[in-house]
């Protein structure tokens, strides 16, 4: 297998073992000690590994059954890109808006970007679409058609 061919399998295998697994322990294998994961759609950075173990199980504790479906990845360099489709029930927390659980599956889509340097990624973008989200939760009203 080629680099490229590497990269983008082990993404997809960190997606699958972190998100749709819950394997949380496996963020130490294949992210630096002090990557930096910037939630783009809160507009919030999550600085070391630990920090964003963090925010991975307050995720997991929102949406217990959060899954996620890479749609595409895209290898260039030492940066991966990856768009993908995610579902979840939201039954717990939801920060940073205090909502009590709906008990509503939601579904969006998202973006990720990750520098690599080697096998362990260094940086992350998560870019997503939170008012999708929002929408579906009742959080913030559909817009009617005009």
């Amino acid at each position: 297998m080629d680099p490229p061919d590497e990269l983008k399998s082990q993404v997809e295998e960190t997606n699958e073992r972190i998100f749709n697994r819950g394997d949380i322990d496996y963020v130490d294998e294949v992210y630096a000690e002090d990557m930096v994961m910037h939630n783009v759609a809160h507009g919030e950075d999550y600085e070391g590994r630990e920090a964003f173990k963090e925010w991975i199980t307050d995720l997991r504790d929102t949406f217990p059954d959060f899954e996620v479906e890479i749609l595409d990845t895209t290898v260039e360099d030492d940066t991966v890109v990856t768009r993908y489709r995610a579902r979840g029930t939201h039954e717990g927390p939801l920060p940073p808006f205090n909502g009590e659980p709906t008990n509503e599956e939601v579904e969006f889509e998202g973006v990720t970007i990750h520098v690599m340097d080697g096998t362990k990624a260094t940086e992350a973008w998560w870019y997503y679409d939170q008012l999708t989200t929002l929408i579906q939760l009742g959080i913030v009203p559909e817009v009617p058609p005009m």
